[in-house]
Order: C-alpha cells, then structure tokens, then sequence
C-alpha cells in the first residue's frame, strides 16, 4: 500500500502536466455539472418553507420539473465524466509500463466501445442495487471498481471485466477496502471548489489504483 502511495506520487510528480492536462478534461465537465444542477437548488433553498397554499402548489411544480431536468443532467454529466476519465485511466496503465502520458490518450478508439458498454453497465448496476436496498449499490460500486483497467489494459468485455474485477477485490479484501476509502477520500476532496482540485486528485487516485490493480494480479510495475 505504502508503496503504490509513493509510486503514485512519484510519477504525478515527475509527469505533472501531462496528466492534468488529461484531468483538465474531466474538471470542466465536473464544474459544468455542478453549474448545471444549480438551478435545482435554488429552487428547493426558496421553497424550504412555502407560506401559502398557492407557494405550495407552485413549489412542487417547480420541484417536480426541476427534479426530472435535473436528475437527467445528472445522468448526462455522470456518463460524460466516466468517458473523459478514460484519457486517465490510460495514462495510469501506461505509467505502470514505464511510459509517460499523451494527450492523445484521450482520442485513441482501443477498446473505446468496450470501455462504453462497461461504463453504462457499471452506472446501472450501481442505480439498481441503490433502488433495491442501498446495500447492493455500494457493494457494486467496490467490487467492480477495478473493471476499467481490466478493459483498457487487457481488452476484456463487460462480464470478463466484471467477473475479473469481482475476483481481483474478493481476492484482496483488506488491500481492496483500504485502497477504496483512499481513493474516495482524494476523489472526494477534488470535488471541492467546483472539481478545480480534480486536476490533482483524479491523476493520484487512478495512478494508486493502477499500481494495486498491477499488484492484485501479480504484475511487475516498472
């Protein structure tokens, strides 16, 4: 564990542009998606405590539509975020072979309908095991976490990826869970400020993550 962290920190610090320009990418949509779902709040901050019959009536109209644009931005934005990862998540593959990130990373089509397909698989498993009992939903989430660098790096299709990332966190458990709360913490801190310190954080975090998913399958990181 120590060791991805210092590795990590190693190469962000040694290819520092190249991966924020990639992250840059991702930043914009994340401060577009905030901006976007603004409206929605402004609307349940005035209508915290409607006064009168006809304020209650407007309220939940306005709710109601706010809510279905908004979830639907939600929707978009998330999907668009998974998609610009991918110019990351390539890096970071490629930084555990001893290679330096390019832009073009970003643009390159291998395994891009793979990658696609695993994306809206994970978003809507993830969706469904929330809707049945919250529970399944996080269970998805930390179980099929490491599907995207099976893609990429070796190609693998949606139950390849998911039936290998399943095997790769049960297998790892107490790596796995520290490895998730690491992670989440850094993604959570480059959430703030309108995602601006995701130009920092989301490199880190997938560069950790591609050093333990080498280290999960018993590969060399150079």
């Amino acid at each position: 564990m120590g060791l991805a962290l210092s590795w990590a920190l190693q190469k962000l610090r040694s290819n520092f542009t190249g991966f924020v320009a990639l992250a840059a990418v991702v930043a914009v949509i994340q401060v577009a998606q905030q901006l976007a779902v603004q409206p929605l709040n402004s609307i349940l901050v005035d209508c915290l405590n409607p006064q009168s019959p006809g304020q209650i009536n407007a309220c939940s109209v306005a709710i109601s539509n706010g809510a279905v644009s908004g979830v639907s931005l939600l929707v978009v934005f998330t999907i668009l975020a998974f998609l610009a990862t991918i110019g990351v998540y390539r890096a970071g593959i490629r930084a555990t072979q001893g290679q330096p990130p390019s832009f073009a990373e970003m643009f390159t089509t291998e395994n891009l309908g793979k990658y696609l397909l695993f994306t809206l698989a994970y978003i809507g498993l993830t969706l469904l095991g929330f809707v049945a009992c919250i529970v399944p939903g996080f269970l998805v989430l930390f179980f099929l976490q490491l599907g995207p660098f099976y893609v990429l790096d070796k190609g693998y299709g949606v139950r390849q990826a998911i039936k290998a990332s399943a095997r790769a966190m049960s297998r790892n458990l107490g790596p796995g869970l520290v490895m998730t709360l690491l992670s989440t913490l850094v993604l959570i801190i480059g959430g703030m400020f309108y995602g601006i310190l995701t130009l920092v954080t989301l490199p880190f975090s997938t560069l950790f993550m591609a050093h333990m998913y080498r280290q999960f399958n018993g590969e060399v990181v150079r």
